[in-house]
């Protein structure tokens, strides 16, 4: 759960600029297209981050990633807004 610890933190940090969802396991593995659609396919879960317009900008598949990679996302999708 070393994910969902950072994104807690960071939910603190970027306040009401970022909005974060956690998708429960179990609702992952019933989102065969959206697993699909972010590509990933191999590892069957990952993080996106999303525009303002709910776009998928910036997609980590797996689960080999923590704050700082989440955090650089983050920011690379607010640049670009």
């Amino acid at each position: 759960m070393k994910v969902v610890a950072a994104v807690g933190e960071l939910e603190q940090e970027y306040g009401a600029r970022v909005d974060f969802r956690v998708v429960p396991a179990e609702e992952t593995a019933r989102s065969q297209a959206d697993i699909e659609a972010f590509g990933f396919t191999a590892q069957k879960h990952g993080l996106v981050v999303f525009d303002g317009s709910g776009e998928p900008r910036v997609k980590l598949p797996g689960h080999q990633y923590g704050k700082a990679e989440i955090q650089a996302a983050i920011e690379e999708v607010l640049a670009e807004e």
